[in-house]
Formats: structure tokens, sequence, C-alpha cells
């Protein structure tokens, strides 16, 4: 029968044995990661995005080409987190937004979104051809927010008559 204190030796051990193989692991995983972004172009974010909270559409991106670049609208909504970025309430509100200004790099999309004469920036990535994350860049958020679930429910462009 182990005591307490050889217990926590013997954690403690166990863990220095892990320790490795999980920080081998973790890259692995932040390499499948960028691999998994990067086969995305900035046309695939081309479209229209549900916004989800608790499975619940709150609010919607449009992106369409414009240029080198996309532009669009996202309608307003509001969202409550907590201390920890854990996102605790998510509704929509009256009202669009525009889309000023975006960039793409290694699969990443950056999206300025102009409420009022406020500037938002959001980081949007893909993780397949018709889901993915939003995360807010600005605006005070914790580092570790929760990312917003998106999915895609449009992709062509409307025909023109």
């Amino acid at each position: 029968m182990f005591s307490f204190a050889k217990k926590i030796r013997l954690a403690a051990f166990v863990a220095a044995a892990l320790l490795p193989w999980q920080g081998l692991s973790g890259v692995a995983l932040h390499a499948q990661e960028e691999s998994a972004r990067a086969k995305f172009t900035q046309k695939d974010f081309v479209g229209t995005w549900n916004l989800m909270f608790q499975d619940k559409r709150f609010a919607t991106l449009t992106l369409q080409p414009n240029g080198d670049q996309l532009a669009g609208t996202m309608t307003n909504g509001s969202i409550d987190m907590d201390d920890n970025g854990k996102i605790t309430s998510a509704v929509g509100r009256e009202g669009t937004s525009p889309i000023v200004r975006t960039s793409f790099a290694d699969g990443v999309l950056h999206v300025i979104e102009k409420d009022g004469s406020e500037e938002m920036e959001w980081t949007m990535t893909m993780t397949s051809a018709t889901s993915g994350e939003l995360r807010i860049s600005t605006g005070g958020a914790p580092p570790n927010t929760e990312a917003i679930r998106l999915e895609k429910v449009w992709s062509e462009p409307p025909m023109q008559p």
C-alpha cells in the first residue's frame, strides 16, 4: 500500500516520463491544424455564415469578393462572456455592420467590422468546407476567448437576371 508521499513521488515520475510525449503530440497536433487551415483559400470564405451559440443562430456574416479582398456585412449581436473568456450568452440585435477590410494569411481571414465609429477585428478559420470558428481579436476580450462556431449556409453568389 502506498503512502500519500509515495503517491506524490510516483505521480511526479509518471508526469515527468510522459511530459515529453505530450509535448511532441502537442507539436504534431499544432502542425496538423496549420496543415488543415492551409488547404483553404480566401475564396473558400466567400458565402453566408451563421454565428452559432448553443446550436442557435444569433447573427449572420456575409462575405463576397471585392478586388483582392472580401467585403460584406455582419448582423449586429451582443455577446457576454465570463472572466475566463467562456461565452455565456449571445443574442442578435437589430441592424448590420459593414466589413470594411479583410486580409488573408496562412489560412486565417482577418475581418474588420465597423459598428458606428468603432472597429472590431475578428479572426476566422475554417474547420471544414461548411464550418469554421470566429474569434474576437480586439475590444478587451480575454486572450483565451472561446471561439464562436460558424456554419456556412451559402457559397455561390445568386444568379443575376
